[in-house]
């Protein structure tokens, strides 16, 4: 075992009255109901302190900040960016910094906590992997103490340029999967999209799911190469290579084990199953619920989306929608905002017409595009390997009750048996406890997956039988002394109204 940065948020003894916060800190920057994370480390020298700051989200590694200051206990530092001197100004209280953040029109708050080097129980090591001649991945591989060979697992991240920890909104997801897997007995790949750093490729871009299909099976040959002699003992069990993916990274996996026998399993975790246009349109009526919007409203929303829909396949009726788009937006701008949040805003008129030039330059992407037309239901056919299939009840982003049934339907008509199908009353799309499900919820809840998650995933990849039913109960729904999440391959919770 060797000390290294855990990469799950772990406190470290920071003291009151210190006459230093030197060492690594991990929070995020929260405007409204959006929070970026971020990792800050404060290198003392001297008299002198001076800090970096990470934003994985935004590809932002090592920027180094200014006017850093510490008299116990206020903290302070500034980041020279893009948009505008961020601000920085907090206090140092019981082992956290909070304090108030404030870039250009934009205000809001940050914090951060100590990171601290811990003993892990098993090896860590960076890997880059070649995936084409012009894409080299570069990632974590996590392998677990002891002789015998282990089952191994490669992770692949949603839609948009993610990390090797698909850190949204602070919740560090894959490197908490990665944690647990490997503490019980599983090797897990996971590495930073292609593209990831490049503020200018990946995510809805140019890169469409195939290519990452492409990066997904180079981690795959990865595996079972390193397996055959690493420190001159094998290590994995190349019999039990599969995937993980979340979001599109389920869409993902399906495509790369339907070409790839040498797939064993496969965990797709809130993925999706029908044609990407039928799942956009669940999708937005769930997240406008989710938020409260009135049945009025999301109807209009509904047949705005209908011609971006129509605009994205066809190219077509530019010059309408783009009117359309405009009306929209200034009817929005006047109804739903303050006359300070419209001031901070600039110009109203460029600003929107910037923000519709970006709806059009997303629907016309090749990403978006493909996304719309592909149904994965064609690949899901092909496959072989195991499949455990977990949604949740509360996803807006994935919906489960379209989704769910769904693939339950296609693999009874195909006649494959090797699958298991669990909804999670609790869980939303990444998968946290929580309440309505909508995205502006995602930074508020704690950075935690469902109860019920990790320890199914761990007992499908091993082998082993999956609970029924899952160790916990939502309280005050409507069933829920009948027990917790839904029956093995079945898709209606018993928490459902």
């Amino acid at each position: 075992m060797r000390k290294v940065i855990s990469g799950l948020l772990i406190l470290g003894a920071i003291l009151l009255g210190q006459s230093t916060i030197e060492g690594t800190w991990e929070g995020g920057i929260i405007i409204q109901d959006i929070e970026l994370g971020i990792e800050v480390e404060f290198i003392a020298e001297g008299d002198s302190l001076t800090a970096t700051i990470d934003i994985p989200q935004q590809g932002a590694r090592d920027l180094e900040l200014v006017n850093v200051g510490f008299n116990d206990p206020k903290v302070n530092f500034e980041l020279d960016a893009g948009p505008g001197l961020a601000v920085f100004s907090g206090e140092l209280e019981e082992a956290e910094i909070k304090g108030d953040f404030k870039q250009g029109a934009a205000t809001g708050a940050f914090y951060l906590k100590p990171l601290v080097e811990i003993e892990i129980p098993y090896t860590e090591e960076e890997v880059e992997i070649q995936s084409t001649d012009e894409v080299i991945l570069e990632g974590t591989l996590t392998i677990p103490e002891g002789e015998e060979l282990s089952p191994a697992v490669v992770l692949i991240t949603g839609s948009g340029k993610q990390d090797r920890d698909e850190n949204i909104m602070g919740f560090k997801m894959f490197a908490v999967i990665a944690d647990y897997l490997t503490r019980n007995g599983i090797a897990v790949l996971r590495c930073d999209d292609r593209g990831f750093l490049d503020q200018g490729e990946g995510g809805l871009g140019k890169h469409m799911s195939r290519d990452y299909a492409e990066d997904a099976n180079a981690q795959i040959q990865y595996l079972k190469m390193m397996s055959m002699t690493h420190n001159e003992m094998p290590v994995i069990d190349t019999t039990r290579i599969g995937l993980l993916g979340h979001s599109e990274g389920a869409l993902i996996a399906g495509m790369v084990a339907a070409d790839n026998p040498e797939v064993e399993f496969i965990v797709l975790m809130g993925g999706t199953v029908l044609p990407g246009d039928e799942v956009l349109r669940a999708q937005m009526v769930a997240l406008l619920e989710a938020e409260g919007m009135s049945s009025e409203k999301i109807a209009e929303q509904r047949e705005l989306q209908d011609e971006l829909l129509a605009y994205a396949i066809t190219g077509e009726g530019e010059d309408e929608l783009r009117k359309n788009l405009e009306k929209t937006t200034k009817k929005f701008i006047k109804k739903e905002t303050t006359r300070k949040e419209r001031k901070a805003l600039g110009n109203l008129d460029e600003w929107v017409e910037k923000r519709v030039q970006s709806q059009l330059d997303v629907v016309q992407s090749p990403w978006y595009r493909y996304f719309l037309k592909y149904d994965p239901r064609e690949d899901l056919a092909k496959v072989d390997a195991r499949v455990l299939a977990f949604f949740g009840e509360k996803d807006v982003q994935a919906v489960a009750e379209q989704n769910a049934p769904a693939l339950d339907e296609l693999f009874k008509e195909i006649g494959k048996d090797n699958y298991v199908i669990k909804t999670c009353c609790k869980a939303n799309h990444l998968f946290q406890p929580a309440v309505t499900g909508g995205v502006s919820e995602y930074s508020k809840l704690p950075k935690e997956f469902a109860p019920c998650f990790l320890p199914a995933v761990t007992a499908f990849i091993l082998g082993e039988p999956i609970p029924d039913e899952c160790d916990h109960k939502e309280e005050g729904c409507q069933k829920a002394k009948e027990g917790g999440c839904p029956k093995a391959k079945g898709h209606d919770c018993p928490h459902s109204k």
